[in-house]
């Protein structure tokens, strides 16, 4: 099972990069195929869908391997980063059947608007928002690479199971959906 991760931030120093690195790992560790999608990666200025860059053509090959995503973002004003609006509205069709995991970083709300936000944009593409976390203070939870919190531990572990079942559940649609695009 294919789920990849996108961390929705190009800005340094950016403490979602901890969080998204974690949760490959964790991905892998609970028996996922996992890639981390880097908005740096994809450096695009606007969204026009009919003329398709190289990095456009990479990022939707991507999506369609993908049985799951991940949104691992920071809250930037109550809302999300710009790149990562744009890397996702390079595509749509790609995105039906998908179940999406939203991870918010955030020290102050953990990213509670944020995730409002996003889970409304996920159903406008047709994917399934299903399972999130919330991360507080990136920066005391973690020792180096590992999750500290054995609560938070055990609610990435829940999250991935979650993402899993409706991957599994969804997979005839994005089958279906996927035929079409071929």
């Amino acid at each position: 099972m294919k789920v990849k991760i996108i961390l929705g931030t190009g800005r340094d120093g950016r403490e979602s990069e901890r969080v998204a690195k974690y949760l490959t790992e964790k991905a892998r560790e609970l028996g996922f195929e996992s890639e981390l999608i880097d908005v740096r990666d994809y450096p695009l200025c606007y969204t026009h869908r009919w003329k398709v860059p190289p990095e456009v053509e990479r990022y939707r090959k991507k999506i369609i391997e993908a049985d799951a995503l991940v949104i691992v973002a920071p809250e930037y004003n109550g809302g999300f980063p710009g790149e990562l609006k744009i890397l996702l509205d390079t595509l749509f069709e790609e995105y039906e059947g998908l179940p999406v995991g939203i991870v918010t970083v955030s020290s102050v709300t953990g990213g509670a608007r944020l995730l409002q936000e996003l889970k409304l944009l996920a159903t406008n593409y047709r994917m399934l928002p299903i399972s999130w976390v919330l991360f507080y203070n990136v920066g005391e939870l973690f020792d180096g690479k590992e999750l500290k919190d054995e609560k938070y531990r055990e609610r990435v572990e829940r999250f991935f199971g979650r993402l899993k079942k409706y991957a599994l559940a969804l997979k005839p649609i994005r089958d279906e959906v996927r035929r079409g695009l071929q």
